[in-house]
Parts: structure tokens; sequence; C-alpha cells
């Protein structure tokens, strides 16, 4: 047991993803680095622990035994780490320290969102603070949230868990497209609507099964899990599929696309500002959570005003 206090937490750190990305294919995504240097990794702490962690073969993906006690005594492990960063934090905002985000693709347009301006306003209260941003997709960003890669992240979620906390932020309304040159480009609504499973569908990997039913259909002719490749697939006119309006805006203005009976098929989206509800104690964290509020909140306003 002495020894486990000499192991470095980014060894820990790393074996944590793998055993929630159940192998080092998975854990290879979230952590951004290759095979062979998480399997160092991995190799590295089995060695300073003196025991095997996990077994990989044909018949997949297992934690030993003792795989799982450190498993499971890892989260105590975080969680005091989590508790000193954010007390030490209390300090002051201005301390050199890194605040990691996240946030799905095609948000800069949502002026429901404001996210740019949320992070100008953070900026301006802690100007000393370093900012590390990613875009990806829903389901790694939570990947990466879960494994303490991230503090925050914006993201539409279907289902929440338990350990973490969700603040919304705003809604998106998503609509049905398709391009010039697609058939159903020029027809009347009814016909669209009657006509609308003859057509191939691309969907959203995070919201395939959500876009299929909405629709009625039994499986996609693509998948993308990035906006911009689900726009570009429906831009080459041999397919119909959804769109945040405001990102399609600017082609459905120049006639390129065109939304599919929006009155049935319209719907709108729920982001939310994700975090480790452990996390919320930390000011930083705070500080930009009230960005999100308060930037959503002069939105609200000057609305009325209009």
């Amino acid at each position: 047991m002495r020894q486990l206090l000499d192991v470095d937490l980014r060894l820990i750190r790393i074996f944590r993803v793998i055993a929630e990305s159940k192998g080092l294919a998975g854990a290879q995504l979230v952590l951004n680095l290759s095979q062979s240097r998480i399997s160092t990794s991995l190799a590295e702490l089995e060695a300073r622990l003196g025991a095997r962690l996990c077994r990989r073969g044909r018949s997949g993906f297992a934690l030993t035994e003792a795989g799982r006690a450190v498993y499971d005594a890892s989260h105590d492990l975080f969680a005091a780490v989590d508790r000193f960063c954010n007390e030490a934090g209390t300090v002051s905002l201005n301390l050199r320290r890194v605040v990691k985000l996240g946030a799905v693709d095609a948000l800069a347009t949502n002026a429901e969102m404001a996210l740019a301006r949320a992070v100008g306003h953070f900026r301006q209260a802690a100007p000393s603070v370093q900012i590390d941003f990613t875009i990806s997709g829903p389901e790694e960003l939570e990947s990466q949230l879960i494994a303490g890669a991230r503090d925050v992240i914006i993201v539409p979620s279907i289902t929440k868990r338990a350990d973490l906390a969700y603040l919304p932020v705003c809604a998106e309304k998503q609509s049905l497209y398709c391009a010039k040159g697609h058939p159903l480009f020029g027809a009347e609504e009814k016909t669209a609507e009657r006509d609308l499973p003859r057509h191939a569908i691309v969907a959203r990997g995070y919201l395939h099964s959500q876009d299929l039913k909405r629709l009625g259909y039994r499986q996609a002719d693509a998948t993308v899990e990035m906006m911009e490749a689900q726009l570009i697939l429906i831009l080459s006119g041999g397919f119909i599929g959804y769109l945040p309006a405001h990102y399609a805006l600017p082609w459905v203005e120049r006639g390129e696309l065109r939304c599919l009976c929006d009155d049935k098929f319209g719907y709108e989206s729920t982001f939310y500002a994700v975090s480790q509800r452990s996390a919320r104690e930390n000011p930083l964290l705070r500080r930009f959570l009230a960005s999100l509020t308060e930037t959503k909140r002069q939105r609200a306003v000057l609305e009325r005003v209009d």
C-alpha cells in the first residue's frame, strides 16, 4: 500500500478512463493518446502497484479483482484532489489556473446561446485564467467530463446522470432540411410529407434513434458525429436531415436549403452546461456558469425591450 502513495496521479487517471471506456481503443478517443502510450502507462501503473489491473484478449476487456479495487478507490482519491483544488482556488479567481471547456459544434451562430459573450464576461472577471476549449460530439465530451479532462461541457442532453449537474442554457430549434436539386425541394408541403419515407436520411450519431423515431424511419442511410458533416451530406442533394435552424439559415436565405414540414417535424432541443456535482464549489466554475446565466438574462431583457 505504501507504493500507492508514490504513484503518479496521471497514471491512475489514465487507468480510470481505460476502465470506463472498457478498453484501450475507447480510451484512445477520450484521452487523444496513442494506444501504445496508453498501454505503456497501464503497464507502468501495474508494475508500480505490483498487480495486474485488467485482462485483455479475445474474450474482451475486464477488470481484475485488483483493478476493480483500484478503480473504486480512485473515486475517493480524485474527490480529495478536487476538494484541494477548490479550496486552494478560493484564494483568488486570478490564480494561474486552467478552465477546461467543451462544446458541440455549430454554436457560434446560436444567438440564444451567446457562448462567445459568456466567455468574454468570464475573461473580464478572471483575466489570468487560461482557457482550454475543445469541440467534439456529446458522447465524447461526457466521457472527458467524467474522466476529469473537462470542467464543464455545453451539450444537448437526452439522458441525465445522477453524478452530474445540469444547468439549462438555452433551447435550440431543430428543423428538417433538403437541398436544391433534391426531389422534395420543390414539392408542395403535403406531397413532401407523404413522400418523405422514400428518401435517404442522414442522422447524427448521438441523436440517431431520436431523429429516426421522430420521422418514422427504421434506419439511417448515413450517420455523422459533427454538424458540418451533416450539412455537407444534406447539401449533396442525396439526403434529408436535421440541422439547427440558426446554422442552416444562411443556406436557406441563399435558396440552397429548404425546411421541410416544420410544423410537424420541427422541435426544440435543450442545451445544458454540464459539470461534475463535486466540482460546483470551484469558484472558477461558478464564475463561468454565472457568466452563462448573466448573458442569458441580458438577452431576455433586450428581447423585452425590442
